[in-house]
């Protein structure tokens, strides 16, 4: 049990002096945030790869469903809608009216991820200085207003990280030790959940609830 234990502080201990920081970059200029008090809303399938598709549905239905109850529904989960199986983003005014006339919702919720870069791994060993590479995961929100024919809200969140090539410990040179060559970093998977969690704390802040 002893050991155990103390194999768990010093595992804790390599990651928290050998893991690297995420950076996340709010890329459109959103202002305003939405009106959650009022209407039917209607939440898209994920358009994401199938890897994080299942966990980020979960995360957006949780979401949604804390401010929005039972006035949310997910598109899978309603019978006899007439619409296309993919909604690109941005919406013209008539795409957005075939929305409303298909659905009969009174909102419309469309969530992209992708995955730009994946350079690496989330867990390097023996790194060179010569190593570069970047992760990188980014994720539009855009909620539709049915009845006004409009974007009432966009939001693009990219997360990234890059290849750290410096001796976790601050020192000039790296020891030939294991523990001063491990490097953990996020995966593009993890980047894009971080990047979704801001976008919703971006909406809690600005909107009406």
């Amino acid at each position: 049990m002893k050991n155990t234990t103390l194999l768990f502080f010093i595992l804790i201990s390599i990651c928290l002096s050998s893991c690297t920081t995420a950076s996340y970059r709010f890329a459109t200029g959103q202002r305003t945030g939405v009106d959650f008090t009022s209407g039917k809303w209607l939440l898209n399938e994920l358009d994401c790869p199938s890897s994080s598709k299942d966990r980020l549905t979960e995360k957006s239905l949780q979401y949604f469903k804390k401010h929005l109850g039972e006035r949310l529904f997910y598109i899978h989960d309603v019978k006899g809608l007439l619409v296309t199986q993919k909604i690109n983003l941005n919406p013209g005014k008539t795409k957005i009216k075939e929305l409303k006339d298909g659905t009969g919702f009174d909102f419309f919720i469309n969530i992209s991820t992708r995955k730009n870069k994946s350079d690496f791994s989330s867990l390097e060993l023996y790194q060179n200085d010569y190593d570069r590479g970047r992760n990188e995961g980014s994720v539009i929100v855009e909620i539709y207003d049915l009845n006004l024919q409009q974007i009432i809200y966009s939001q693009n969140v990219i997360g990234s990280t890059s290849k750290v090539t410096d001796p976790p410990n601050g020192n000039t040179q790296k020891s030939g030790k294991l523990v001063d060559n491990i490097m953990f970093y996020k995966n593009t998977d993890q980047l894009v959940e971080g990047a979704l969690k801001r976008i919703f704390k971006d909406l809690d802040k600005r909107s009406v609830k």
